[in-house]
C-alpha cells in the first residue's frame, strides 16, 4: 500500500483523482484499487486506539447532540393574554391571567413531540412573569391559586409540570427544566430596604457610596433563597420530571431592558441542581446540563433565536472558573466555540414552530415545511441539536394544525434519513489509510449504524480519505458525515466531492467543522462515488463514526430561489424555450436545475410563457457581455452580464409588468458570453407578487420604521400580505414581537408600509438581529424576492465615548464658514456632545442621544460652494470676533499666459487644508474675487495660512471701487511647498458695506492658499447700557445697570421665587413672552429689560393664611392658586375630562379649577393661627345640582371634615355659604375633592372669614425667630466692624424681635414679620471704613547704646518692625519701654501697631552684687530641694507630689538663659516656702486607697545634670494645705514665666 504520512500529500492525491475507472469497479485509476483499503483487507491487530481529546462531553452531552431533537412548551399567563414575553401583571390575580378552564391535554402533547422522533421535552414552569405553572409553596402566584382551572382529574391536583411529568414518564421522553432566575413578580427581586426604598441607582449600583456587602445586608428579602428554594421543591420531588429526574436545566440568561438590578448566586443554585440532579445525588452517572450557567454552562446558547447554527460550529467553550466567565465566541448572531476550548458546551439552536414563543391567535400559524428543513439543517446539521418550541393554546391542547406540521417534520426526517445509498447493496466504502490495518478501525465502521465505531488513521497522518462506491450511477442531494465525538471534536477541514455520470469530479460541500453531524444538502446530482477528506491539528488524527448519502424528500429538497407559486421554466423545457445554434450545455449542483447554457455573440433564444412578469436567471462572469432582450418585438433592455467574478444563479433580466396572458421574450447576444439557467414567471391572474423594498434594515434602539412593501407582476384584485417580527439574536425584549400587521392592497394599489418597532435594552449587548417576514393571506398571491429581512438594531450601550469624540472633534474643526445652512443646529449639537464627554458619568443613553444628536445635524448642513453677492464673506467686527475665509469659496478667473506653463489657476484637493482644499496656481493677472459685506469700516488682521516653494511669491489685493485700500505683502517660503507657512496682514476698509475683495496674481505669483483668519483690528464701537428690574415675587440676574460694548451680548436670568411665576417680560417695553431667560444680542443702542411676577400658587414657605380677627375683613382663597392637581385616572373619573385649571371672563381672576371628580384632589398649603369656626363663601359655576365638594386636612385633626352641596345646577354664577372648623391651629394642607361620583363644580374661589374663635390662639413656630435673633445679636456685637449708626439701628430691631419672641401669645404672623424685619435690619449693617494703610512708631536710645531703626518709623498696615537694642562698649541694657511700660533688658522687639519704644543703658558693673542671688545660688537650693525628695520614708506622698512640682518649675528657671537675679531669687524663695510646707508622715490624713505601694518613688528623684530638661511634672493628689501650695507654686511658676520669656517679645 502506497504510505500517505503527510497531510498535504493526501489533499493533493485526492485532487489529481481522474474520473477514469478500473476496469469492473468504480475505483479511480490514478489510486489504484490496491491503493484503498477496504474492510477484507483488514485483520484483528489489537491496535491501541487513538488518544481522546482532554476535553469530552459527559453521557448527556453526548447523548442530547447524538439524539438531535428536543422540543419545547412555553405555556402560562402569556397564553391568555396573548402576550409574548417579560409582561409584568402587576397586582392581578392567577384567576385573572390563567384562565385555562378545562383539563390540560399533556398527553396530546408528549405523544407528539415522541412520535415526531423528540427525545427531551423542556417545559417552561416559571418565565419571567414569575407565574408558576406548578403548586409551589413559596408564592401564591402559582396555578394552584388560579382556582378557575378545575386541575388533573386524577389527581384533583392543580399542577401543569405535574401532569407533564406524568405523561413524559409514561412516554419515556427526557424532561429539562426552564426555571427562569428574572423574576418580575416577586417582591424578593431586587434590592429594597426596609420601607420598600430601592437600594440601587438607575444604573443597578449601590446608592450613596454603598458596598454590594452593605445592599446585601440591607435587604429585607433574599431572592436567592427564593429561588433556591424553588429548585429544591421541584428537583426533589418525584412527581417531576421523567421517572421524578431531569436531564438539564434551564436558566434564561434575559433580564429584560433595565432589569440587571439583582446578582444570581448561581454557584449554591448549580451546587442545589447537581445534588438532585447530578452525580452527588448519587443516582446518575452524569451531571444534570445546565443552560445559561456562566462558567458552569455545558448547554450553551447558539446566538439566535431561527434554529440556525453557523456552518462552522465547535462544542467547545472557553471558561474562567475564578470570574465565573464564559467565552463561546460570539460573531454575527451565532456562538462558533472554539477549537482548543476548555469545556464542552453543546451549542442548542432553540426555535418555534410558529412565530411566537407562546401561542396567540395571531401568531398560530406553524412554519412551513421547508422553513423547518431548512432550520434541521441548518441546526443538526451543523453541530447543533435543535430545541423546537411546541406551544400549548389557550384551551390547554396543542393546535391540530401545529400537530400536523409536527408529524409531517417528523415524516420528513424518517423519509430523507431512512435509505442510506452508502450502506445500500452493492455498495462500499474504502479509506485511503486504516490505523494498524486493524478491522477494529475499518472504513465499514462508518456505516455500520453503531456511533461507537468508528474509522481513523495511522498517528501521524492528520488528514483521510473515505471513498464511497455507490455501486453506481445515483440521484442524490444530502451527504452525511458524523465525527466519532466520544474521543472529542477535531477535525477542522473537510471537502465532500462527487463523481458525476460524465466522470468528472466535483465538489460538494468544504468547510471546517464536522462535530455530532454534518449534513451537507445541495440540489439533486447524479453520481456513483462520493469521496470525503477530513483533517485535524497535526499530531492528533481524525475519527469519523457514520457517514451517509441520502435523497431528501419533497419537504427537504433544498428549495430553489424561486418564490413559493412562481412558475419556474427550465432551459431543458422545449416547450417554451427555443434556442439557436452555438449554446452549450453545462451541468452542476451549483446550477438551477443542475443545468446551464452559454453562447457567444450572434446567438439567440426565444421564451414563451404564460404570466405578467418574467425573469431570467443566469451567469456574470468577467468574460460575459452584453444581451438585447425584447419583449412581444419591443427591445426591452440591454443587459451586461459582465462581473469582476463568476457567479452563477443571479437575475440577469427583469421584465416591466406585462397584461396577463402569452408572451414571448427574445434574447440576443451582443458581446461576448452569455449564461442562462432558468426562467421565473409571475402567472397568478394579475394578483402579482409583494415583497419588501430590501433585504436587509438597520434600526437604533427605541425606534419605529415603516418598512415599503410592493406589489409587482399585477395589482388585480384585493390581496393582503401578514408581516410578523421573529427572533434572531435579538431576543423578544429588543423589539415589539406583538406588532403582527395585516397590510391589504386594494384593486390597482402597488405601494404599502408596515411598522417595525425596536424597543431599549439597557444592558451591553452589541449589535443585535432579528427578521420580518411576509406571508400570503391571499391565495395564489406570491411573495419574494424579499419575503423576509434582517433588522440589525444598533446597540445603544456600544456607542463609546472614543465614536463621539471623532465627532465633537470633527464638529470642533469645523468652521461656520464651510456651510451656507444648518451650522447653528450642528454646533449646538457638537456643544452638546462636548459636555457630555466632560461628565465622567455620562450614561450610555446621554452619549447615544448625542451621537444621534451631532449626526442628524451633520446631515442637515449644507456645504457652501462659493461666495456670492447673495452669501457674501461677512466682515467680523465685534470685539473678540473672528471669521475664516476658505480660499476655494472665491470666484476663480484664470488669465492664460505662457508663462504659466501647465499651471492654470485652480481649486486642488490637499489634506494639509483645513477645509481639504487650496487655491493652486494663482499666477500673474490671474484673480480670485470674493463678495464681502463689512458692517464697519476699518482696519481688519489677515493671517494667510500657505503653502510656497518660492520666497518671492506674494499676495496682492484691491477692491474694483476703492472700497478697500490696495496693497501687496510678501508670502513665500522656499521648502518646496513642504510646510505650512503663516503671514499677517492688515487690509483697510475704507467704505463699510458689500465690496468685492480681490487678490491678483502678482509678478512672482502667489502661494498656494489654504484659508485666511480675519479679525478686527482697529474698528469704532459705541458702548450701551442695559437696565434690568425684576418686580415682586421673582428676581433678574445682574439686576441694575450694565454697560457693554457695540455687538457684544448678555445673557439674563428670569427667576420666579416659589409659588409664583413669570408674567411677563418686557424689552425696551415690548413683550417677549414669560421667558425664563433673556439675550440681548449685538447690541446697538441701551436696553431696558423688566420681568414681572405673578402669584401662582399656595406652598409650604408661602401658604394662605386665614385670617385672625373675629368678625374681620374676609380673605379670599382664589382656587386656581392649588399647591397641586391631583387627577386620579381612575375608572370612577372621566378621561376626557381631566382635573385642570380653567380660563373664563366669569371668575374673579379669569381662571377657575375644572373637572373636581370622584377621586380627583386639590390641595392648598395653609397656616391658620386660630383655632375656630370660619364661614366660607364659595363662587362657583355648575351644571348639575348634584354637585358637591368635600373638604378634609393633613393632618386629619387639623380641620373637621365636611361636605358641601352647591345651590343651583344652572350654569350660572352663584355662591354657597358654609362653615368650616378648625380644631386645631397650625400648618397643614386643605384637600378638597368630589365626594362620589356626582363630582364637584367648576369653582372660583373661597371668600373666608373667622366668625368665632375656639380655644387658645396656636403657639407660634418661633424656631427661626430664635436663630435670626442669635445671629443679630453677635453682628450687633462687632463694633470694630460695622458703624454705630447700623448697629444702633440693629439693636432697635433685637430689642422689637426680643420682646415678640418673649410673648407667649405672639402670632405666627408676627413672628415672621420679625424675622424679616431682622433680617432686614442685618442686611443694612454698614462696615466701617477701611483702617489707614501705614502706623508710625517713635523709637529712640538712651546714653551708652543705640536702637536700629530709630526716628519716626513708618510701617506698612498689617506689617510687624522689629527693633533692635544693641549696648555700647561698658554698657548694658537697662530696660526697653514701649508706650511707656517696661517690657525688660531685651535685646530686640517687634511692634505691630503706632507708638513708642524706648531704650535705656546703664554702665557694665564688674562685680556682682554679693546680695543678688545668682545662678549658682539657684543651684545649691535645687540640690538641696533635691534631697528632701528622695526622704520617701519620712514624707507624705501628696506633699512630696506637691513640692515635686515646685521643684520642676523651678528647674525651669534655672536652665533659662534669659533668667535675671530676680527670677532667680524668686525661684529659691519659692523652694524654701515649699520645704516648710513638706507634710511628715504619721500627720497626714489617711489614705483612702488602702494597698497602694508606700515606697512609691517621687518623679524626678536622680540628680538631673546642669543643662539637661527638668521631668515632666508629676500629678499631684490632695494636700493637706493645698491652698498654700497653691501660692507656693504659683511663686514659682511666676518666675519660671518670666524667665523663659523669650528675647524677642511682641507689643499685642
Amino acid at each position: 500500500m502506497k504510505k500517505k504520512s503527510a497531510r498535504s500529500l493526501a489533499l493533493l492525491t485526492a485532487a489529481a483523482m481522474t474520473a477514469t475507472t478500473f476496469f469492473g469497479t468504480g475505483i479511480p485509476v490514478v489510486q489504484a484499487a490496491d491503493e484503498w483499503i477496504g474492510d477484507e483487507d483488514l485483520k484483528d491487530n489489537s491496535t491501541d486506539a487513538p488518544e481522546k481529546d482532554t476535553v469530552l462531553p459527559s453521557t448527556n452531552q453526548y447523548n442530547y447532540q447524538k439524539e438531535e431533537l428536543a422540543a419545547f412548551c412555553h405555556f402560562g399567563p402569556n397564553t391568555f393574554n396573548e402576550i409574548e414575553w417579560g409582561e409584568n401583571y402587576g397586582d392581578k390575580e392567577p384567576n385573572e391571567i390563567f384562565k385555562l378552564t378545562q383539563d390540560f391535554d399533556a398527553e396530546t402533547l408528549v405523544k407528539a413531540v415522541k412520535e415526531a422522533g423528540f427525545h427531551k421535552l423542556i417545559v417552561t414552569a416559571k418565565h419571567h412573569d414569575g407565574f408558576c405553572i406548578w403548586d409551589s409553596e413559596y408564592t401564591d402566584y402559582d396555578v394552584a391559586a388560579a382556582t378557575n382551572y378545575p386541575g388533573d382529574a386524577a389527581t384533583q391536583r392543580r399542577d401543569i409540570l405535574e401532569e407533564i411529568s406524568a405523561a413524559c414518564t409514561e412516554h419515556d421522553i427526557d424532561m429539562g427544566l426552564y426555571l427562569s432566575p428574572w423574576d418580575i413578580h416577586d417582591k424578593s427581586y431586587g434590592y429594597y430596604d426596609e420601607n420598600g426604598n430601592s437600594l440601587l441607582n438607575s444604573n443597578g449600583q449601590p446608592l450613596n457610596g454603598m458596598t454590594w456587602e452593605e445592599v446585601e445586608e440591607k435587604d429585607v428579602y433574599d431572592y436567592n433563597e427564593y429561588y433556591n428554594n424553588q429548585l429544591e421543591e421541584i428537583l426533589g420531588d418525584d412527581r417531576y420530571g421523567n421517572d421524578g429526574h431531569f436531564v438539564e436545566v434551564w436558566m434564561d440568561g434575559a433580564k429584560g431592558s433595565g432589569a440587571s438590578a439583582q446578582n444570581y448566586d448561581f454557584e449554591r443554585w448549580f451546587d442545589t441542581i447537581q445534588k438532585n440532579e447530578g452525580i452527588a445525588s448519587g443516582k446518575y452517572d452524569s451531571d444534570c446540563m445546565l443552560f445559561g450557567a456562566q462558567a458552569y454552562t455545558t448547554v450553551r446558547w447558539i446566538g439566535n433565536e431561527n434554529g440556525y447554527a453557523d456552518k462552522n460550529t465547535w462544542s467547545k467553550s472557553k471558561v474562567n472558573y475564578e470570574t465565573n466567565s464564559i467565552d463561546s465566541r460570539s460573531q454575527g448572531g451565532y456562538t462558533l466555540g472554539w477549537e482548543d476550548g476548555n469545556q464542552w458546551t453543546v451549542p442548542e439552536a432553540d426555535a418555534r414552530i410558529t412565530s411566537g414563543w407562546f401561542w396567540g391567535t395571531t401568531k398560530a400559524a406553524p412554519k412551513s415545511i421547508e422553513a423547518l428543513g431548512t432550520m434541521y439543517f441548518n441546526s443538526v446539521g451543523h453541530n447543533s441539536p435543535l430545541l423546537l418550541n411546541i406551544p400549548p393554546n389557550n384551551q390547554g391542547t396543542v393546535d391540530d394544525a401545529i400537530l400536523d406540521r409536527l408529524e409531517e417534520f417528523g415524516d420528513n426526517i424518517e423519509e430523507t434519513f431512512d435509505d442510506n445509498l452508502a450502506a445500500a447493496e452493492g455498495a462500499s466504502v474504502f479509506a485511503d489509510n486504516v490505523r494498524g490495518n486493524d478491522t477494529a478501525y475499518k472504513p465499514g465502521n462508518t456505516v455500520d449504524g453503531n456511533d461507537s465505531t468508528y474509522w481513523t488513521t495511522e498517528d501521524g497522518a492528520s488528514t483521510g480519505t473515505l471513498l464511497i462506491d455507490l455501486g453506481g450511477v445515483k440521484t442524490f442531494d444530502v451527504v452525511s458525515v458524523e465525527e466519532a465525538i466520544q474521543n472529542g471534536q477535531r477535525i477542522n477541514e473537510y471537502t465532500i466531492e462527487y463523481r458525476d455520470k460524465d466522470g468528472e469530479w466535483n465538489t460538494l460541500d468544504s468547510g471546517e467543522t464536522i462535530g455530532a453531524k454534518r449534513l451537507a444538502r445541495t440540489a439533486a446530482v447524479k453520481g456513483d462515488q462520493v469521496k470525503i477528506t477530513v483533517s485535524t491539528t497535526e499530531g492528533k488524527v481524525p475519527m469519523i463514526s457514520e457517514v451517509g448519502v441520502y435523497k431528501a424528500s419533497d419537504g427537504f429538497e433544498l428549495a430553489g430561489s424561486a418564490p413559493d407559486g412562481m412558475d419556474v421554466i427550465d432551459i431543458s423545457n422545449a416547450d417554451s424555450f427555443n434556442f439557436s445554434s452555438g449554446w452549450t450545455d453545462e451541468a452542476g449542483s451549483n446550477f438551477i436545475g443542475g443545468t446551464n447554457k452559454w453562447a457567444n455573440a450572434g446567438a439567440s433564444f426565444t421564451l414563451k410563457f404564460e404570466g405578467t412578469k418574467v425573469y431570467l436567471l443566469g451567469t456574470k462572469d468577467p468574460n460575459h457581455g452584453t444581451a438585447e432582450v425584447y419583449i412581444d418585438g419591443e427591445l426591452a433592455e440591454t443587459i451586461d452580464t459582465n462581473a469582476t467574478s463568476r457567479l452563477l444563479g443571479q437575475m440577469i433580466f427583469e421584465s416591466e409588468d406585462l397584461a396577463d396572458g402569452t408572451h414571448t421574450l427574445e434574447l440576443k447576444v451582443k458581446t461576448k458570453a452569455i449564461g442562462i439557467e432558468s426562467a421565473y414567471v409571475i402567472n397568478n391572474g394579475g394578483k402579482g407578487m409583494i415583497g419588501l423594498e430590501a433585504d436587509s434594515y438597520t434600526m437604533n434602539e427605541e425606534s419605529r420604521m415603516d418598512v415599503k412593501l410592493f406589489r409587482v407582476g399585477g395589482s388585480k384584485g384585493e390581496v393582503s400580505v401578514q408581516v410578523a417580527p421573529n427572533p434572531g439574536s435579538a431576543i423578544q425584549d429588543d423589539f415589539n414581537t406583538e406588532l403582527i400587521t395585516t397590510v391589504t392592497f386594494k384593486d390597482g394599489q402597488t405601494e404599502a408600509t408596515a411598522p417595525v418597532e425596536t424597543r431599549r435594552n439597557t444592558n451591553t449587548t452589541g449589535d443585535r438581529e432579528f427578521s420580518i417576514e411576509l406571508t400570503a393571506l391571499t391565495d395564489d398571491l406570491i411573495v419574494g424576492f424579499n419575503d423576509k429581512a434582517t433588522v440589525t438594531i444598533i446597540d445603544t450601550e456600544s456607542s463609546s465615548k472614543e465614536a463621539l469624540q471623532a465627532l465633537v472633534d470633527e464638529g470642533t474643526a469645523a468652521e461656520p464658514e464651510w456651510y451656507t445652512s444648518g451650522w447653528d443646529a450642528y454646533i449646538a449639537a457638537v456643544t452638546e456632545g462636548a459636555a457630555v464627554l466632560e461628565k465622567a458619568d455620562a450614561t450610555t443613553d446621554e452619549i447615544a442621544a448625542a451621537i444621534s444628536g451631532i449626526t442628524e445635524a451633520k446631515a442637515d448642513l449644507t456645504a457652501r460652494e462659493q461666495y456670492t453677492a447673495e452669501d457674501p464673506f461677512a466682515f467680523p467686527w465685534q470685539k473678540g470676533s473672528s471669521a475664516t475665509l476658505e480660499a476655494e469659496f472665491s470666484e476663480l478667473n484664470d488669465v492664460v499666459l505662457a508663462s504659466d506653463g501647465q499651471w492654470s489657476l485652480r481649486v486642488s484637493e490637499a489634506n494639509w487644508a483645513s477645509n481639504g482644499k487650496i487655491i493652486n496656481c494663482l499666477n500673474q493677472q490671474d484673480t480670485i474675487s470674493i463678495p464681502y459685506y463689512a458692517e464697519k469700516a476699518g482696519t481688519y488682521s489677515f493671517t494667510a495660512y500657505y503653502r510656497s516653494g518660492d520666497t518671492k511669491n506674494a499676495l496682492s489685493w484691491s477692491e474694483p471701487d476703492n472700497k478697500i485700500t490696495a496693497g501687496t505683502v510678501t508670502a513665500g517660503a522656499g521648502d518646496q511647498a513642504g510646510a505650512t507657512h503663516e503671514v499677517t496682514f492688515d487690509i483697510v476698509v475704507a467704505e463699510a458695506g458689500a465690496g468685492t475683495l480681490v487678490f491678483t496674481g502678482p509678478d512672482n505669483k502667489s502661494p498656494q492658499l489654504d484659508k485666511f483668519e480675519v479679525v478686527p483690528k482697529e474698528i469704532e464701537l459705541g458702548e450701551f447700557t442695559i437696565t434690568a428690574s425684576a418686580g415682586e415675587g421673582g428676581s433678574i440676574s445682574d439686576a441694575g445697570s450694565t454697560t457693554l460694548t457695540e455687538g457684544d451680548s448678555k445673557t439674563y436670568t428670569i427667576t420666579a421665587d416659589e409659588g409664583y411665576a413669570v408674567a411677563d417680560v418686557k424689552v425696551n417695553g415690548e413683550s417677549v413672552g414669560a421667558v425664563s431667560t433673556y439675550t440681548v444680542e449685538n447690541i446697538t443702542q441701551d436696553t431696558t429689560i423688566e420681568a414681572t411676577f405673578v402669584f401662582s400658587r399656595y406652598t409650604e414657605s408661602n401658604p394662605f393664611v386665614f385670617p385672625t380677627e373675629e368678625n374681620g375683613e374676609a380673605v379670599t382663597l382664589e382656587a386656581e392658586y392649588a399647591t397641586e392637581l391631583i387627577n386620579s385616572n381612575d375608572s370612577d373619573s372621566d378621561p376626557n375630562w381631566p382635573l385642570g385649571i380653567g380660563s373664563d371672563d366669569w371668575a374673579s381672576k379669569g381662571k377657575f379649577v375644572n373637572c373636581l371628580a370622584y377621586k380627583d384632589y386639590i390641595k392648598y398649603a395653609y397656616r391658620a393661627d386660630v383655632a375656630g369656626t370660619y364661614e366660607v363663601t364659595m363662587t362657583y359655576k355648575s351644571g348639575d345640582i348634584n354637585n358637591k365638594i368635600q373638604w378634609s386636612s393633613d393632618p386629619e385633626a387639623n380641620i373637621a371634615a365636611g361636605t358641601q352641596q352647591v345651590k343651583n345646577g344652572n350654569q350660572q354664577v352663584d355662591t354657597v355659604t358654609f362653615n368650616m372648623t378648625v380644631s386645631q391651629p397650625g400648618a397643614g394642607t386643605l384637600i378638597l375633592t368630589a365626594p362620589d361620583a356626582k363630582k364637584g363644580p367648576q369653582i372660583d374661589k373661597f371668600e373666608i372669614r373667622l366668625i368665632e374663635k375656639a380655644g387658645e390662639v396656636t403657639t407660634a413656630d418661633k424656631a427661626e425667630l430664635e436663630k435670626v435673633l442669635n445671629t443679630a445679636k453677635t453682628e450687633a456685637a462687632k463694633t470694630d466692624v460695622y458703624t454705630p449708626e447700623s448697629i444702633a439701628a440693629l439693636n432697635a430691631a433685637i430689642e422689637a424681635a426680643q420682646a415678640v419672641y418673649d410673648k407667649a401669645e405672639a402670632l405666627q404672623s408676627e413672628v415672621d414679620s420679625q424675622v424679616t424685619a431682622l433680617q432686614e435690619a442685618i442686611d443694612a449693617l454698614e462696615e466701617l471704613p477701611e483702617p489707614p494703610q501705614t502706623y508710625t512708631i517713635t523709637a529712640s536710645a538712651g546714653e551708652g547704646g543705640s536702637i536700629d531703626p530709630s526716628g519716626e518709623v513708618t510701617v506698612n498696615a498689617g506689617e510687624t518692625q522689629t527693633f533692635t537694642i544693641t549696648a555700647d562698649e561698658g554698657y548694658v541694657i537697662a530696660d526697653v519701654k514701649v508706650n511707656g511700660e517696661s517690657v525688660g533688658a531685651v535685646e530686640s522687639y517687634e511692634m505691630n501697631a503706632a507708638g513708642t519704644i524706648e531704650a535705656v543703658f546703664k554702665a557694665e558693673s564688674t562685680q556682682p552684687d554679693p546680695e543678688t542671688p545668682t545662678r549658682e545660688d539657684l543651684w545649691d537650693a535645687l540640690e538641696a530641694a533635691k534631697a528632701l525628695l528622695e526622704q520617701t520614708d519620712k514624707y507624705t506622698e501628696d506633699s512630696l507630689a506637691a513640692y515635686q512640682e515646685v521643684y520642676d518649675t523651678a528647674y525651669l528657671t534655672y536652665e533659662s538663659d534669659n533668667a535675671g537675679a530676680d527670677d532667680f531669687a524668686a525661684a529659691i524663695k519659692a523652694l524654701e516656702d515649699g520645704k516648710a510646707l513638706l507634710e511628715e508622715k504619721g500627720s497626714e490624713t489617711p489614705d483612702p486607697t488602702p494597698g497602694e505601694d508606700p515606697d512609691k518613688p517621687g518623679a524626678g528623684t536622680d540628680k538631673p545634670d546642669k543643662g539637661s530638661s527638668a521631668d515632666k511634672a508629676v500629678q499631684t493628689g490632695d494636700s493637706s494645705s493645698p491652698i498654700l501650695w497653691a501660692a507656693v507654686l504659683a511663686a514659682a511658676c511666676a518666675a519660671g514665666t518670666a524667665a523663659v520669656r523669650t528675647r524677642t517679645k511682641k507689643n499685642k
